[in-house]
């Protein structure tokens, strides 16, 4: 069962830009380095094969390919077996001549070639003088008979006149079969929205960073995570590839598809253009979702503008470069400023901030809940809490010595009990300016002025250069600068940030022929990728609100506090605001290097090549710089350890009394990651006969774990040694076994005596150290190396027919992977202890906040004792990279100017990294103390012994003297019986925390198959079309089924990105009026410059919907959930009556199938 279908449709109709004739003043001159790029080719290669009128080879025969567009020529030479090959020609119009003495000249012409294309076109000469010649002007055949890479180009036309909101060129690789978007959230997505710009699937790969691989003028375009590193302008791209299916042993680090974009150069001609795009509320449409509500158009005002400009150098006096020196030059400016979503909170009311709780209520299921209030001070040895009382006039009566006395039960604070600093920071909370949804008094009743503001100028220069025949060059500079300021929902220190993105780029590439059957092509690239964030309350003094300068002195970045669980006082949404992100920066930058051998021998084209990368990451961020406070209900409900029901406290109670239920100051480690990675591969492009190529090809990858400059890391984690503090917690634990507090009674006493069976004194253990990067002969990585990933590949192209090919193949793929492995010790966070007694008493609160004080990071300093109580998480040692294999056939017809392709693809990935909880207690145990329990009258028991809390053998505990349990649980009076249970007692198991974890088992995978079908029409006769449509079926085994501890059993369902149809058709249309169209002579000369120029342009997309996943709350009884079509609706469109809650209980169905 999938949602509702997703559909896109945009239309535009566009007048053309006269072209600009610009002059240049300087241009640098390009240095002819052998430095060099990625394998995965962008640039075309052209060649064929040279026969005489009886069908022999012509060895030596002279080819020249000359750009129509620079004027460029290139010259080789036929091999013996009169094959030519002319490779890395830039995507563009192109012309060769063959030349042979005894033979006419053969000139053929009007040849288009695109990203990535191999053309073959077979030539035979004919007998005569070399004086003569024979043109030819049949144009480039559409199908592809030499490889059997799939994929679509899309070409300078759509990218220029298809309509986008975005301006984002990658956005169009839906246009391919086996691509489909994934973004659900309709975000309108901009060049500086690298997430969002990729998030696409490809012939299967999962959406995540990893599975697509980005790339711009055949050089990386990726940034550390995977994601596209720099978005060039529509208007500076001439075309870009979607490669699927690719069986070239040159392409790598990908599970799904290789985009391929080849920015504009310049050519003989000087040509330029300039653009506007603008959005507004007069312009744009209404949402959907505003039009179901009845609600106004948001505000709107986005402006792009900017231009290009290319041609050959010419530096008067100085220098002209025309058919040699080329350069363009593209610059984009982006303005935005719109309504930011979450404008619209709940805020208290005026009465709620004074403590008078007496107006509040909820409604639910129809029924009115007032709010009630007790006084977490008041409560008796059951955990049993009094009500706030009011006088006879319906004054608050303020408790003495803490307890309530006289008066009747109300919902009001007395004054004396509101905290000074909640007060001071509700002086930056607005008051409500809207009146509240009816299901509440203090719902949804602010609406926010706040805005997004956006300013994004892009520069992006290239230079080409053309030493002569043999040596061939180019260079590519690029940057851009995001600055936003966004989420300024109280117009005040409380909210907003500045978020910065700043990505770079430098290219240069030199082509080398080496002879007439060699050449070597050589690359250099840098990717930079800066993200530099703060929040508005960054800085901020926090002793303006009353916090103490002792507590200030000891945070990391002194900032307005962050408050999380605030709302109205019926409403406990996880509304926060504060200061989430004191100061972060990110830099990326990614240095490759790659040399590819191009060598044609007889009928075989052997390509040799290898790429050096080095990826590097600074990374920090200073956190909740002024501290966490979260607040609950917990402090106002009519039970300290019992949850209350509906309207039984509230959140905002507990924030005015100054009591959170939790919060944490973090200490975070700056680090600086690098990765290398490094391959080589063979590949041998083989005719077998003029209508079979195969395509045969190996490929091994070699990538190093990450590893930190100066080591901090943790590498490992070893189960298996006894911890330092184990013996003086063995004999906390003997003791309270022997001689229980006089606070555990009852059940507690039980579960004492379940412990003592289960797990005697003597053998109660604490065992687990963490180990180190580069410390006590550990590895300076967090994992083994990998030295075995081999992708062989083979693929074939047959011509059945002239205009006829089948293709197909298979290869396995190895994908990237990124790790950067944990900081435990290097950084530390201390939580905030609310109470030592399961809330029968507060301890640290917002007058006297982490009482123990923020603890300093130890480093690598104390071994096994780093952090003890807060956690552990550690990687597969022996983990290798998830995989892919691929298969697929194909078959393509060319029909005049169509181009019809019908194929099947079949993609399956392995080694699909899992998380698993490495310290869970007995599956038996866990069945046994979550049986259903009764007290000796025969009621069921409220808490049953597995959650049971007793007497904590970690609280307060102390090795020589000091304190060395960082974490809450050394605080804590009392702690669950299932934790005591675990492996390791001090860690969490498995509803428990803190965690212990352990990443990237490989446990999961994935498989998808489809049906993919591509009708295309080249641009001609003013028409061009392409529609792409995908039949597809994604299973998917990457969750657990049921609770872990049961086993690692891995759940067999449909992917949570499939999507069984997909449609997208784009066209372009230039319209039949003006000068030289078919209308044109039936318009005056006066109406045919107005109605002239003009074009239809077009996109529309339809998916199916994703699968539904259904909250963990609910069980199916296994009937269609669907109610039929005529009773459906936006509103009610499944039978609610087929489900059942059982909250806190595993569900028996996650994702339905179709």
């Amino acid at each position: 069962m999938h949602r509702d279908t997703t559909n896109t449709v945009f239309f535009r109709i566009t007048t053309a830009v006269s072209k600009l004739a610009l002059l240049i003043a300087a241009v640098l001159p390009l240095c002819a380095v052998p430095l060099s790029t990625e394998a995965q080719e962008a640039r075309a290669a052209i060649g064929g094969r040279v026969t005489d009128p009886q069908g022999a080879a012509v060895p030596e025969a002279i080819v020249v390919v000359t750009s129509d567009d620079t004027g460029v020529a290139y010259q080789t030479q036929t091999s013996a077996q009169g094959n030519w090959i002319m490779e890395f020609l830039r995507p563009g119009h192109y012309r060769f001549s063959v030349t042979k003495s005894g033979f006419r000249v053969a000139d053929q012409r009007g040849i288009q070639l695109q990203t990535a294309d191999k053309k073959e076109i077979d030539v035979q000469l004919e007998l005569g003088s070399s004086t003569e010649s024979v043109v030819v002007n049949s144009g480039t055949p559409l199908i592809d008979t030499t490889s059997a890479t799939s994929g679509t180009v899309i070409t300078s036309k759509e990218l220029s006149e298809l309509p986008s909101m975005s301006h984002v060129p990658t956005l169009l690789a839906v246009l391919s079969p086996g691509v489909v978007a994934q973004d659900q959230n309709g975000n309108v997505v901009h060049l500086w929205s690298y997430n969002g710009a990729s998030q696409f699937t490809a012939d299967g790969g999962r959406n995540n960073i990893y599975s697509n691989n980005f790339q711009l003028d055949g050089m990386p375009n990726t940034k550390a995570g995977g994601n596209v590193s720099f978005i060039p302008p529509m208007d500076s791209v001439e075309e870009f590839r979607v490669q699927t299916n690719a069986y070239d042993a040159s392409i790598g680090r990908q599970a799904g598809s290789t985009i391929n974009m080849e920015t504009k150069s310049g050519g003989k001609d000087y040509h330029g253009s300039l653009y506007e795009f603008n959005q507004n509320n007069f312009l744009n449409a209404n949402l959907f979702q505003n039009n179901l509500i009845g609600g106004g158009r948001p505000s709107v005002h986005f402006n792009e503008f900017g231009g290009t400009f290319g041609g050959p150098v010419w530096i008067p006096k100085v220098y002209r470069g025309k058919q040699k020196t080329f350069f363009f030059v593209s610059f984009d400016d982006t303005r935005n400023l719109d309504p930011r979503p979450g404008g619209t909170r709940s805020v208290p009311t005026q009465l709620e901030r004074n403590g008078d709780f007496s107006q509040s209520f909820s409604i639910v299921g129809g029924q009115k809940f007032p709010v009630q209030l007790f006084n977490p001070f008041d409560v008796d040895s059951t955990g049993k809490r009094a009500p706030f009382q009011c006088d006879s006039a319906g004054n608050p009566i303020t408790p003495v010595n803490n307890k309530q006395s006289g008066g009747t039960p109300c919902a009001k604070i007395p004054q004396e009990m509101l905290s000074p600093i909640a007060q001071n920071i509700l002086k930056y909370v607005p008051l409500p300016n809207t009146a509240s949804d009816p299901n509440s008094n203090a719902l949804n009743n602010y609406i926010s002025p706040a805005t997004r503001q956006d300013k994004f100028p892009v520069l992006s220069v290239r230079v080409d250069h053309a030493w002569n025949n043999s040596h061939h060059s180019f260079a590519v500079i690029r940057w851009g600068h995001l600055q936003e300021f966004l989420d300024d929902f109280f117009q005040d220190a409380a909210t907003g940030g500045f978020q910065e993105r700043v990505p770079e780029n430098l290219g240069l590439d030199h082509v080398w022929t080496l002879s007439r059957n060699k050449v070597l092509d050589m690359h250099f690239n840098v990717n930079r990728y800066e993200q530099p964030n703060r929040d508005k309350g960054a800085g901020f003094d926090p002793t303006q609100l009353g916090f103490s300068s002792s507590f200030v002195s000891q945070l990391p970045k002194p900032s307005f506090p962050y408050i999380t669980g605030f709302a109205g006082a019926t409403t406990d949404s996880p509304q926060h605001f504060g200061t989430g992100q004191a100061g972060t920066y990110q830099n990326n930058t990614y240095y490759t290097w790659s040399a590819s051998l191009t060598h044609v021998h007889g009928n075989h084209t052997f390509h040799y090549g290898g790429e050096y990368w080095v990826l590097q990451e600074a990374d920090a961020g200073l956190g909740v710089g002024g501290g966490e406070f979260d607040f609950s209900s917990v402090w106002t409900r009519p039970q300290a350890t019992v949850g209350g029901g509906t309207g039984q406290g509230s959140t905002f109670a507990s924030f005015l009394l100054g009591l959170p239920s939790g919060g944490n100051v973090p200490v975070n480690a700056s680090a600086f990651y690098s990765q290398r990675f490094m391959v080589f591969y063979t590949q041998d492009d083989w005719r077998v006969t003029s209508r079979l190529t195969l395509n045969i090809g190996l490929r091994w990858d070699y990538e190093r774990p990450v590893e930190e400059r100066f080591n901090r890391l943790t590498s490992n984690f070893d189960p298996t040694v006894l911890n330092p503090i184990s013996g003086v917690a063995q004999a906390s634990y003997s003791q309270i076994l022997a001689s229980p507090p006089a606070s555990c009674t009852g059940q507690c006493l039980v579960g004492l005596q379940t412990l003592a069976q289960l797990v005697p004194a003597s053998a109660f253990k604490v065992p687990g150290a963490q180990l180190f990067a580069g410390v006590g002969g550990q590895s300076r990585t967090f994992s083994n190396a990998d030295y075995q990933e081999f992708g062989p590949r083979i693929g074939f192209a047959y011509r059945l027919w002239n205009n006829t090919v089948i293709r197909g193949g298979a290869g396995r793929f190895t994908q990237a992977s990124y790790e950067v492995g944990g900081r435990n010790g290097f950084s530390l966070t201390t939580p905030l202890v609310a109470t030592q007694d399961n809330f029968f008493t507060p301890y640290d609160t917002l007058a006297n906040p982490f009482q123990s004080g923020v603890l300093t990071p130890t480093g690598s300093s104390l071994g096994p004792l780093t952090n003890l109580g807060q956690g552990v998480s550690w990687y597969n040692q022996d983990a290798k990279r998830p995989y892919s294999w691929e298969y697929s056939l194909h078959v393509q017809q060319q029909v005049k100017n169509w181009l019809i392709e019908i194929g099947y693809s079949h993609n399956k990935t392995y080694r699909i990294f899992q998380d698993r909880n490495g310290n869970l207690p007995s599956f038996t145990l866990w069945q046994q103390l979550l049986a259903p329990q009764f007290d000796s009258n025969g009621r069921p028991l409220d808490t049953l012994l597995w959650n049971q809390l007793v007497p904590n053998p970690f609280n307060n505990l102390q090795l020589n003297g000091v304190n060395v349990i960082t974490g809450s649980i050394g605080k804590s009076q009392n702690i669950a019986l299932n934790q005591l249970l675990n492996p390791d007692p001090l860690l969490g198991g498995v509803v428990s925390s803190p965690p212990m974890n352990r990443h990237d088992n490989p446990l999961g995978k994935n498989q998808y198959d489809a049906m993919l079908v591509k009708v295309e029409h080249r641009f001609t006769k003013d028409f061009s079309i392409i529609n792409a449509f995908t039949w597809s079926k994604l299973f998917e085994d990457t969750s657990l089924l049921g609770p872990e501890i049961a086993g690692p059993v891995v759940e067999h369902k449909l992917g949570g990105e499939d999507r069984p149809l997909h449609l997208s058709v784009a066209g372009v249309w230039d319209l039949p009026f003006g000068r030289r169209k078919e209308s044109g002579g039936l318009l005056s000369k006066f109406i045919r410059p107005i109605v002239g120029g003009w074009e239809l342009a077009g996109q529309y997309t339809i998916q199916s919907g994703v699968p539904v996943v259904f909250g963990t709350d609910s069980f199916f009884t296994g009937k269609d959930p669907a109610l039929p079509h005529s009773l459906q609706s936006l509103n009610e469109w499944f039978d609610t009556s087929q489900f059942f809650p059982f909250p806190s209980k595993n569900t028996n169905l996650s994702t339905v199938p179709a």
